[in-house]
């Protein structure tokens, strides 16, 4: 049987986010989202968690945007000099060749997240993180190492190797593919699981009604995750990148909370025999 998960991520980042997500769950095909624990709308997003049972919530960690939820002064060498985490992919894998990130200071921030959100009493269905970070080596490590201390046996992996007119996603898909390919053992070793496959990488921010029913059909056997961003822009986000930088996705997130509204997709879905789940499922 082929089995799906839509999950959005960015929940808890401002208001208009979560309103969509929880929108996009209630009207529409959205199964699941990772909840930002640094964030402003973390606490108005525990509470939609908690009112919506049946959307699955995991944690998305976060080193790249926003201040920490640990002390700045137990995790300064991920801070810039106004405290704050630097959005930049780039920069953050050089400090790790250069060896100027301490990954004590990484697993102090990502233990800081993970217990802030189950102490908000949120169960996490799965962990995946910022910008897939999470699948660099030296920090999946860590992940791995936290995901069976805190039994979050499910983790985001991505095999998503395509060609797109953006050619920084398709190098952004290459790069992440492989990383996740050399790791697959290790999940498999230490008990972890995903979905099979993967889509979002390369369509991040494109994700239409004909994208968003060519993913659903082109859905292989077993398990699937499509990310998606969903959401209403908003003041609150449009002063928030002021302070965090900005999201290239913003500029999208109302198209592809229109796509997860579309009338046809639970026709779609019942005709290509594909059962909606969340990562509490797999």
């Amino acid at each position: 049987m082929k089995k799906v998960i839509i999950n959005a991520d960015d929940f808890g980042l401002v208001q208009g986010v979560n309103e969509g997500i929880v929108k996009a769950h209630q009207e529409g095909i959205l199964t699941s989202a990772t909840l930002m624990a640094n964030m402003p709308g973390f606490e108005e997003a525990v509470v939609l968690a908690v009112a919506n049972p049946r959307l699955g919530v995991g944690v998305h960690l976060n080193i790249l945007r926003g201040q920490p939820v640990s002390l700045a002064q137990k995790v300064e060498s991920l801070l810039s000099k106004e405290l704050r985490f630097i959005p930049s992919v780039s920069n953050l894998l050089r400090q790790i060749v250069w060896k100027r990130i301490n990954f004590d200071e990484v697993e102090r921030e990502f233990r800081a997240q993970v217990e802030k959100v189950l102490g908000a009493g949120i169960e996490p269905s799965h962990i995946d993180s910022e910008k897939h970070i999470h699948l660099i080596r030296p920090l999946f490590r860590i992940v791995l190492k936290l995901a069976k201390e805190y039994r979050i046996d499910k983790v985001r992996f991505i095999q998503e190797y395509c060609i797109s007119p953006r050619p920084a996603q398709m190098f952004k898909s290459i790069f992440i593919s492989l990383s996740s390919a050399s790791m697959k053992k290790r999940m498999v070793e230490e008990g972890i699981r995903s979905p099979d496959n993967f889509y979002g990488v390369c369509d991040s921010g494109l994700i239409t009604k004909a994208k968003l029913q060519k993913a659903l059909r082109g859905a292989k056997e077993g398990v699937t995750e499509i990310m998606v961003h969903p959401g209403f822009i908003t003041q609150e986000m449009i002063e928030l990148e002021k302070q965090i930088g900005p999201y290239y996705i913003n500029a999208f997130r109302e198209k592809e909370l229109n796509a997860l509204l579309d009338e046809k997709l639970p026709k779609v879905i019942d005709d290509l025999g594909i059962q909606l789940i969340n990562f509490n499922h797999l």
